[in-house]
């Protein structure tokens, strides 16, 4: 298990301590089919370190400047290491301890049936909402909720501090969800390193991706205390889902009436419309038997 942790930067006219030019040397070498260089660990900062450092964050990161520079809790560093294997960086800074799953990872009839007489409204609107927002599960096969971390809301939450240096963590623009192709943890936990708050509310969690920013309208004080609810069961998801609906009267409306334009503004944006959302929820409803 490689190291991940720098003294200081790997790179042109930086310290280049030995151990730190091994490390990275050791996180460029899992990634050598990648850049098509053999790299050895020598911890001598070299020509071909130097290149591979360069072609990672052109070819791989996409950046528009390359600096052929690794710094310490830097996004080439982050990134480097997250690809090959795929591990959780930031639980070395104080990174997120999930609490565990105690209840059932699936829905019954009578859930969803108890839920549509809350609402007032019919249990296939629930079924297409989870559908299109989760494919129909809140956890993944590693017993965690599915999560989408937005790297726009992050920004936002953060005044944008971090947009330059972790471009794929912090933007003023959404997106980024499919580069790294990796899990949405490892971002996650990246931005958590950075700010706790910040991360947990910019990620949306479990089988209605409810943001952590709408913790209070899901029935939680704080997001810490939302986050370990969604860990625990389908049930305490849906459960958070009814609260938010009902505590928006537009999105409330909006499920008893069909409303498939209001719902998918609420649950994706302004830019709903793009993806569209309204059509598969509708499309999703008309699946779903009676």
């Amino acid at each position: 298990m490689v190291d991940v942790r720098l003294q200081d930067a790997v790179g042109p006219g930086k310290p280049n301590h030995p151990d730190d030019v091994r490390t990275v040397q050791r996180l460029l070498q899992q990634n050598a089919g990648l850049l098509g260089a053999n790299i050895r660990p020598t911890g001598e900062f070299d020509a071909v370190t130097a290149n591979s450092i360069y072609n990672f964050q052109r070819r791989v990161l996409r950046m528009l400047f390359a600096t052929g520079i690794v710094e310490p809790r830097s996004e080439t560093l982050w990134q480097l290491a997250e690809m090959h294997p795929p591990r959780l960086l930031a639980g070395a800074h104080g990174g997120i301890i999930l609490a565990p799953l105690t209840g059932s990872r699936t829905l019954s009839e009578d859930d969803y049936k108890a839920a549509a007489e809350e609402m007032d409204c019919e249990v296939r609107v629930i079924k297409a909402i989870a559908r299109v927002e989760s494919s129909g599960d809140g956890f993944d096969a590693q017993g965690r909720p599915i999560i989408r971390y937005e790297r726009h809301v992050f920004g936002s939450l953060t005044k944008h501090q971090y947009d330059i240096g972790h471009p794929f963590i912090s933007s003023r623009m959404p997106g980024g969800y499919s580069f790294p192709e990796r899990d949405q943890y490892a971002r996650l936990q990246h931005a958590y390193a950075l700010d706790q708050d910040a991360a947990l509310k910019a990620t949306s969690w479990g089988l209605f991706q409810i943001m952590g920013a709408n913790h209070r309208e899901a029935g939680y004080g704080t997001v810490e205390e939302f986050v370990r609810a969604m860990c625990t069961s389908a049930r305490v998801q849906l459960d958070a889902h009814v609260n938010y609906v009902k505590s928006q009267r537009d999105l409330h409306d909006a499920i008893q009436q069909k409303d498939w334009s209001t719902i998918a503004f609420f649950y994706n944006g302004s830019n709903y419309r793009k993806y569209h959302y309204d059509t598969r929820l509708q499309i999703a409803y008309e699946q779903i038997r009676k």
